[in-house]
């Protein structure tokens, strides 16, 4: 029950700090608390919640989870489905169809390593980032081609109601994520083998399948994730994902959910990925360089976990 209190307060923390990092926009900038400005930064959130998503199930499913390839992913994604689109709509449902399939094929490979071969999922997924990187360059020959389709750019750029495509999308995925996680059996699965992994065993859980196969989701919500950003840059990028590695890891722990695996909520980590995309605003409102960017950035990520430290130590 502590554990379970514990989870809750640290969801609760992320979506307060989330209205704090508001009203300070708030105070630097009248316009940063403006309805359409607020819409803005929940949809540039989305892409990274997205992704946040893939790194939520690895982590999730303990035995020191991580995945450093989603970065990879991303961006494979985005030159694999340009290129076959060319911007045309007819081509969207095979391009779905063979992304999503490659994301996770490749992701089972990350698994299959982690999983059956013991190969640290940190070493086992930066050098499959670094093999996807490759088939990449290989792949376009240094030169993406294509474009997104007007569906795909719609579903990126488009809004509903004055609300934001992506952003519905995001909201629609983060009520499938919740139901799967923490309403269904294969949710409950999950979190087991990443509270206890003996103990799973014990209960007849084929713990090794059930990482291999996280991985291989985690791969296909990356690729799927590349899709997106493609729909809102309209065309391709072979480092377009490298920008969201890190920051998923970070949302995830901003979020509460424990490295160690088997606790906290995709929830949370929603609330995760709306800071970093907060602090990066406020970051360009206050004519930041880059460099000051990441200091900051940095600070409110180390800021956020010694605190989560402390409330776990008292």
């Amino acid at each position: 029950m502590r554990l379970g209190r514990l989870k809750e307060n640290k969801v609760l923390f992320a979506y307060l700090i989330a209205v704090a990092l508001f009203f300070v926009g708030g105070v630097i900038n009248p316009g940063f608390l403006h309805f359409q400005h607020i819409i803005n930064i929940l949809s540039l959130s989305s892409f990274l919640g997205i992704v946040v998503l893939a790194q939520t199930i690895v982590i999730l499913c303990g035995g020191e989870g991580i995945d450093l390839s989603v970065g990879s992913f991303i961006s494979l994604a985005t030159v694999i489905a340009s290129q076959m689109l060319g911007g045309e709509n007819q081509n969207l449902f095979l391009t779905l169809f063979v992304v999503l399939g490659v994301g996770f094929l490749l992701g089972l490979v990350n698994g299959g390593g982690v999983a059956f071969f013991k190969i640290p999922p940190l070493v086992m997924t930066l050098a499959m980032g670094s093999v996807v990187q490759g088939i990449a360059l290989i792949y376009t020959q240094g030169q993406p081609k294509g474009k997104a389709c007007s569906l795909l750019t719609l579903l990126g750029t488009g809004r509903t109601l004055s609300i934001p495509n992506i952003l519905l999308l995001w909201l629609v995925i983060t009520l499938v994520a919740l139901l799967v996680l923490e309403r269904m059996r294969i949710g409950k699965i999950l979190y087991g083998v990443g509270e206890n992994e003996i103990t799973a065993e014990l209960c007849g859980i084929r713990t090794l399948w059930v990482r291999f196969f996280t991985y291989g989701f985690s791969g296909m919500i990356a690729a799927f994730a590349g899709i997106c950003l493609l729909g809102y840059t309209g065309t391709s990028y072979l480092d377009l994902g490298s920008a969201y590695i890190m920051p998923s890891v970070a949302a995830a722990v901003i979020g509460g959910i424990t490295l160690a695996g088997g606790n906290g909520s995709y929830i949370g980590a929603v609330a995760g990925a709306v800071i970093l995309t907060t602090i990066n605003s406020l970051m360009i409102c206050l004519k930041a360089g880059e460099g000051g960017r990441k200091i900051v950035y940095g600070m409110v990520i180390l800021v956020v976990l010694f605190l989560y430290s402390k409330r776990e130590k008292n």
